[in-house]
């Protein structure tokens, strides 16, 4: 893998949601307006999550969680936001402090928070500005921006879309 690979690997973000949740769509909507890195969005509701879980030995059916995909690992819950947040433009790239707080005090707030999501924000739809971001499937341009193993390409489809800013 060449050195810019290596580093579109590194940089590069999956962020796999409940994406019926309208917390989870504000949320997406924040990250892309304000990531410093190509971002990817993708529902636990589909193949592409299905696909991911297998490789992680995670079952998206059974999460009520946020996954993250960077430089070829998966973080969840409380571990998934302060990583997303190191993608994110100043100041709100200082969230990543929160990764110094107990691991059990951020899941826990991180699962209080969980419950209680879809009566925190009023119901959204998604915007126009999601459309180029939205992965419904995993291709071998974004594996690779990923650091995602070649296996996990859907075989069955043509190239998926492209974060924008690249």
């Amino acid at each position: 893998m060449s050195s810019a690979r290596v580093i579109m690997a590194e940089r590069a973000m999956l962020l796999v949601l409940d994406a019926e949740c309208p917390l989870c769509r504000r949320a997406a909507h924040f990250v892309l307006r304000h990531a410093r890195a190509p971002v990817y969005l993708a529902s636990l509701h589909e193949a592409s999550a299905r696909r991911l879980g297998e490789h992680f030995g995670a079952d998206p059916g059974q999460l009520d969680s946020v996954w993250l995909v960077r430089a070829g690992d998966l973080h969840r819950d409380s571990a998934a936001l302060w990583r997303l947040a190191q993608g994110l433009r100043w100041p709100w790239r200082g969230l990543a402090a929160l990764r110094w707080l107990p691991h059990g005090w951020r899941d826990g707030v991180y699962h209080v928070v969980g419950r209680w999501r879809h009566r925190l924000a009023p119901a959204t739809d998604w915007s126009q500005q999601v459309g180029p971001h939205w992965v419904s499937r995993l291709d071998e341009v974004t594996c690779r921006r990923l650091g995602l193993p070649l296996a996990l390409v859907d075989d069955n489809s043509g190239p998926a879309d492209t974060p924008q800013g690249e």
